[in-house]
């Protein structure tokens, strides 16, 4: 993985409404486990579609990754994370601020919006690996709340 920045999600000042705790140096079995099972425990309740609209952004980003970069050079893999997937990853977050504004028919909770925006703004980068990481975190975080029964319909 290429040079990261190291996290202190417990002392983030930018989130206020919940506490984030992705950190792409964090061990993988950790993120995939104890930590998004951490996360979904101090997320509150979502509704279905908001959660999959996001989640599939999300996913099908990944996807695209996959496709456009299968059996390619790793530089190659990078470029095109660099060039097709990363501006459309990072618009995410001005797609959760625009749905948790108030008033918004579908407004999704600010938790949850926040947690989405800040663990993408520790995406570094250009770094496909910490991108893959977060994409599997989050899947990891939906399960949890769903195993939580913090998704309603």
């Amino acid at each position: 993985m290429g040079k990261q920045q190291n996290y202190h999600p417990r002392n983030n000042q930018n989130t206020q409404d919940v506490e984030v705790l992705f950190d792409p140096s964090k061990p993988k079995s950790e993120l995939l486990d104890t930590i998004a099972e951490e996360q979904a425990k101090v997320l509150g309740k979502i509704n279905s579609n908001q959660l999959r609209r996001f989640f599939s952004d999300i996913k099908n980003l990944y996807r695209r990754l996959e496709s456009r970069s299968q059996g390619k050079d790793p530089e190659i893999r990078r470029k095109v994370y660099q060039n097709e997937i990363e501006p459309l990853f990072k618009m995410v977050r001005s797609k959760a601020s625009y749905a948790m504004r108030k008033g918004g028919q579908g407004q999704a909770p600010r938790e949850f919006c926040t947690f989405l925006q800040e663990a993408i703004k520790r995406v570094p980068p250009s770094n496909v690996e910490a991108f893959e990481l977060f994409t599997l975190h989050f899947e990891a975080v939906v399960g949890f709340l769903y195993g939580k029964g913090k998704v309603s319909k």
